[in-house]
């Protein structure tokens, strides 16, 4: 970014009572994320490329201001002590106008042999996309129609899982599913004024409203949702809660770090205690509707373009997978992608003859899926160049 491109706040001194002017400004110039760190220069990020934004650094009492801005006097106190804090921060704009928020990460690291801090700002939308709005395959989109099962939708942070989640929760709202409620780590998209007079959201943040996922979901049952979106299934507790609101017959929405369906299943499974695996996987799977596994990758003509892989566990494969060893159900799951062709490779062979990702890329995920089929995939191959790890 050249030096007449950065803020121009920022030329002397990084005042924090200015934050929301600079952030309005990354939102202008197309970022989607912000970074702050102690005795370094604020960065943002515009279509994957990180971009220094200000010219002086952002000095240590700086940092600290800013963390009390973003949560609060015992952001110091938390970090020091090895926690890491999400939540979330809003800038308020002119009358009329639609505020905008961010999702907000702190955490420790070190700088110059020292105590220092990282700050990541997520940009959220004004408002939830709708699914037609991201060319959401039909099959992709079935699962919010249907409102029923266990879907995950997956992928690396920064890989458009939150704006899937966003849009088919817009889609159960709007098509009145009825009790809709959503359990978030920290809230991003509002759904306020989103759906008709056959529909309820309720918005719940962890941990300000419930102390965890599992604690939410319990209470949520009680309520009796037609379905439950929960931010993130990070944990062998979430898991399990999630896997036992599905079974009551709730639709169950919700996203993992992995990459791939067959790395996913790998992953999830590997969650269980050894002695239980059998009994859980089979619950596990039984409830299980569509994993669907989102990567962003760079367009020659700018911005990025969503890669998608997807597979439907219907009754049919569901009995084959419970029939069979778990030791052979990745192999299965592959093979069964392989059969309907929704795998990462043929999108990536799809976008590149429309002209939306590049060569290299194509190359790349090509090469993966080769090795995935001889046996020695490794999920890290299919992580887009600069996308977080």
């Amino acid at each position: 970014m050249s030096p007449e491109s950065r803020w121009p706040g920022g030329e002397h001194v990084f005042d924090p009572g200015e934050v929301d002017s600079f952030l309005m400004w990354a939102v202008e110039q197309g970022a989607s994320d912000v970074s702050f760190q102690t005795r370094c220069p604020a960065f943002i990020e515009v279509d994957g490329v990180l971009r220094r934004a200000t010219r002086v650094l952002v000095d240590g009492p700086a940092m600290e201001l800013l963390c009390k801005t973003f949560f609060g006097e015992t952001a110091d106190p938390l970090l020091r002590g090895g926690d890491a804090i999400d939540t979330a921060h809003t800038v308020k704009r002119g009358r009329g106008e639609a505020a905008q928020r961010f999702r907000v990460n702190l955490s420790a690291v070190q700088v110059e042999s020292a105590f220092a801090v990282n700050i990541t700002m997520r940009v959220l939308p004004g408002a939830p996309p709708a699914l037609d709005d991201l060319g959401i395959e039909d099959e992709v989109a079935e699962p919010w129609r249907t409102c029923r099962g266990l879907t995950l939708v997956t992928g690396v942070p920064g890989s458009g899982k939150s704006t899937l989640l966003a849009a088919g929760t817009r889609n159960l709202l709007e098509t009145g599913a009825g009790r809709v409620q959503s359990l978030e780590s920290p809230i991003e998209f509002v759904f306020d004024g989103i759906g008709g007079e056959e529909a309820l959201m309720s918005q719940s943040d962890i941990p300000e409203h419930f102390p965890d996922f599992k604690t939410g979901l319990r209470a949520c049952l009680r309520r009796r949702p037609a379905a439950v979106i929960v931010g993130e299934a990070r944990d062998l507790e979430t898991v399990e809660a999630v896997i036992r609101a599905a079974d009551f017959g709730i639709a169950v929405y919700t996203t993992t770090h992995t990459i791939g369906v067959a790395a996913t299943m790998r992953r999830l499974l590997a969650e269980f205690p050894v002695a239980e695996r059998a009994e859980r996987g089979a619950a596990f799977v039984d409830v299980l509707n569509v994993v669907v596994s989102q990567m962003l990758l760079p367009s020659p003509g700018g911005g990025r373009h969503a890669l998608r892989e997807w597979l439907t566990f219907g009754s049919g494969l569901k009995a084959a997978l419970l029939d069979a060893p778990q030791e052979r159900w990745t192999a299965m799951i592959a093979a069964a992608l392989a059969e309907t062709g929704n795998h990462f490779r043929a999108a990536a062979e799809r976008a590149f003859a429309d002209g939306r990702i590049g060569e290299a890329d194509l190359r790349r995920i090509s090469a993966a899926h080769a090795e995935a089929k001889g046996g020695r995939g490794d999920d890290r191959v299919l992580r887009p160049v600069g996308e977080a790890h």
